[in-house]
């Protein structure tokens, strides 16, 4: 099946609504803290699913009407975490024959692999990647709904890594499986061998160019990204929410950072040369917009291209202050979110527009737009809603962290001595 723009998926479906190397050296050993206009809305829910829940014309006019939506499905326990990517896969019209013959890539953010060298172990309950529990649900819910093929695709930090390591939760086991690849050949022999696939980016070293806003040397062709991602039908981003030192956080077009070529715009480690490239860029409104500007560029190709893509954020466990990583590596902090927000639960947020999922969660996590600068871009290029957000099933306040520590940032330059620039 050819892609699908945005208006054709809610016509199918039912509706739609609702990685780098880090600052300061690196240190050996790893520890972990913490404890347990248009309109675009955002659902909150535990399965309830609204009237508006449409086909055919009624879906476009919804969609005039309302824009995009988003969905937040709510629990208690980390035993919960494959119903609620369940959920907010459905929520989002994931269901039935509504991916039939499409080719879904999902990209989470498993930003640890790559680092065991320095000591540094895969652990779900950190905060520092997507759980892959979610990323399992998810896959599962595009196979039902009719995918020709699924990939689960990340670049992270070294050539190559075995998935196992990616681990579910203490006492999760989905299908008999307790890790990401057990995972996936468990999904495999229920629907297919060849309609799932673990996707290393770089040991497939397949790329496409894009373009890019930076006039820098080393983007001279575009910017580079996985081939894979790039011609997918749809893009599923699963980030988990994050404050981020370079840029402010990361959430679902941050995500995108991870499928950029690490051997053309990097050291086979780092992408340090996607984040030079872009220090002094101007672009979209933004005086040297940094690697802002290298992931808004990729999503604004997707967009540009009419491609339907979703966000599914894991506001879990997430880190808190300067992320993306906890110390000695970087001092981010781990945060059960249901300890601080007064729903008292976790949340996975679910949205078919990436820049309302951002502004959403830039809000959740008490930040500023002025403070974020790949939400002035996707303004100025009118990439999504920003403004009118309407949180239907709960309120702002109660997903809000009040005292949610903000990062030290830190400038692209550091990133010269990583590439020897």
């Amino acid at each position: 099946m050819s892609k699908m723009c945005r208006r054709r998926f809610l016509k199918r479906s039912a509706g739609a609504v609702l990685g780098v190397m880090t600052p300061g050296l690196i240190q050996w050993g790893c520890g972990s803290n913490g404890g347990e206009k248009s309109v675009s809305d955002v659902v909150a829910d535990s399965g309830f699913i609204p009237d508006t829940f449409m086909r055919g014309d009624q879906a476009e006019e919804i969609v005039r009407r309302a824009g995009s939506t988003i969905y937040a499905s709510l629990g208690q326990r980390v035993k919960d975490f494959y119903g609620m990517g369940v959920e907010a896969a459905q929520n989002l019209g994931i269901t039935g024959t509504n991916l039939a013959g499409s080719t879904v890539f999902i990209k989470p953010n498993f930003v640890t692999l790559g680092l065991e060298i320095f000591g540094c172990q895969f652990d779900p309950s950190i905060g520092e990647c997507t759980k892959p529990e979610l990323v399992i649900a998810v896959a599962e819910q595009c196979l039902e709904a009719g995918a020709a093929k699924v990939i689960i695709g990340e670049g992270a930090q070294k050539e190559s890594w075995e998935w196992d390591v990616l681990k579910f939760n203490e006492g999760t086991v989905i299908g008999g499986a307790t890790n990401l690849q057990a995972g996936a050949d468990w999904l495999k022999s229920k629907y297919g061998e060849n309609r799932l696939e673990l996707l290393c980016l770089n040991q497939v070293n397949d790329w496409k160019a894009l373009p890019s806003a930076s006039e820098h040397e080393n983007m001279k062709d575009g910017i580079f990204v996985a081939r894979a991602f790039a011609e997918a039908d749809h893009v599923i981003s699963m980030p988990v929410m994050k404050t981020h030192t370079f840029a402010m956080m990361t959430a679902s077009m941050k995500n995108y950072v991870g499928v950029i070529s690490s051997h053309i715009h990097g050291n086979d480690i780092s992408r340090c040369w996607a984040h030079l490239a872009y220090k002094d860029t101007v672009a979209y409104g933004v005086d040297g917009c940094g690697i802002s500007g290298a992931f808004v560029d990729i999503h604004k190709y997707r967009r540009d291209e009419g491609f339907q893509d979703f966000s599914i954020l894991d506001a879990t466990i997430c880190l808190e202050g300067t992320g993306p990583h906890t110390a000695p590596v970087n001092d981010g902090i781990t945060i059960h979110t249901k300890l601080r927000n007064e729903a008292q639960a976790y949340s996975v947020l679910a949205s078919d527009d990436l820049v309302a999922m951002d502004a959403t969660a830039m809000r959740i996590m008490g930040l500023k737009e002025s403070e974020v600068k790949a939400i002035q871009m996707a303004r100025y290029l009118e990439l999504g809603e920003v403004d009118e957000v309407n949180l239907s099933g709960a309120n702002l306040n109660e997903l809000l962290i009040k005292d949610w520590v903000k990062p030290v940032t830190e400038g692209e330059d550091y990133f010269e001595f990583v590439c020897g620039a």
